[in-house]
């Protein structure tokens, strides 16, 4: 198979830890040097309103992932399910095998090579399906088909200007720790400030280097706001609502030929060459 190797043990890991993306880069975030850095622009997908089948699948799909129902979640798995990172196929998807079985490896059901569901370890991953779940904006990833995706995508307009900001900053080549917002948002000097904003955000990718509440030993409180450093070099907070990372994962959702929306695709925002 062609394609990136992407090993099923860095998956895993990856998977798990995309629940906590910001938690995750917590201590790379500390490390971002806060100085200015050149303005990096994404071409954001445009959202698009679903139709009522698709409105009436996905509320299916929230409830199977609240009640961890893994019947009613696996009814919900399109015959052409496959796995891929960044859009070319994994070397772990197994064409061999049916859809459902490479789902449930994607999400922690079975192991890679199994015939059996369980014994993975922190699996099954509902808390990542859920991730999906809480971010219900869509777009589409095809002109010619019925072909939904989400969360929301974003491509880094002019990679040059991505790879000098990194090099500024101190970052590294790791887009994972990016972030970018929709459209103009507001950037407070506090946490949930209502007085005038130190700056705005448009459709610009950028680092995040601290969340709100601070994280606390043992806690798994979600953050609630999210410090973000400007190409200005000054910093300030934006709601953790409007913030998505600009190397995510997603699930897509295409119709069967009988009607039925299925999820058809999972696609991995990371890749390891």
């Amino acid at each position: 198979m062609t394609g990136r190797t992407y090993t099923y043990a860095r998956h895993a890991a990856y998977l798990f830890a995309a629940v906590l993306l910001v938690a995750t880069s917590r201590t790379a975030c500390a490390d971002i040097k806060r100085v200015p850095y050149p303005e990096v622009q994404v071409e954001v997908a445009t959202p698009i309103a679903s139709e009522p089948a698709f409105a009436a699948f996905w509320k299916t799909f929230a409830d199977a992932v609240s009640r961890r129902d893994s019947t009613a979640l696996f009814a919900l798995v399109g015959p052409t399910f496959v796995w891929s990172v960044q859009g070319t196929m994994t070397d772990e998807f197994d064409p061999g095998r049916d859809a459902l079985h490479n789902f449930k490896v994607v999400f922690g059901f079975r192991d890679l090579g199994r015939d059996e569901d369980g014994g993975v370890k922190d699996g099954p991953y509902w808390d990542a399906l859920a991730q999906f779940v809480g971010d219900p904006v869509f777009y589409s990833a095809s002109d010619k088909t019925s072909l939904l995706c989400g969360p929301l995508l974003a491509d880094v307009a002019d990679p040059a200007a991505l790879d000098q900001a990194q090099q500024t900053l101190a970052i590294g080549d790791d887009t994972g720790t990016w972030y970018f917002t929709a459209g103009d948002t507001p950037v407070a000097k506090a946490p949930g400030d209502t007085g005038p904003p130190v700056g705005r955000l448009g459709k610009v990718a950028f680092p995040v280097v601290a969340v709100y509440p601070p994280p606390r030993e043992g806690a798994t409180a979600p953050a609630t706001h999210y410090q973000v450093l400007l190409p200005s070099g000054a910093t300030g907070w934006v709601a953790a609502t409007a913030v998505r990372p600009l190397a995510n994962d997603r699930l897509c959702y295409a119709k069967t030929r009988d009607g039925r929306w299925t999820i058809v695709n999972f696609d991995q925002g990371q890749s390891e060459d």
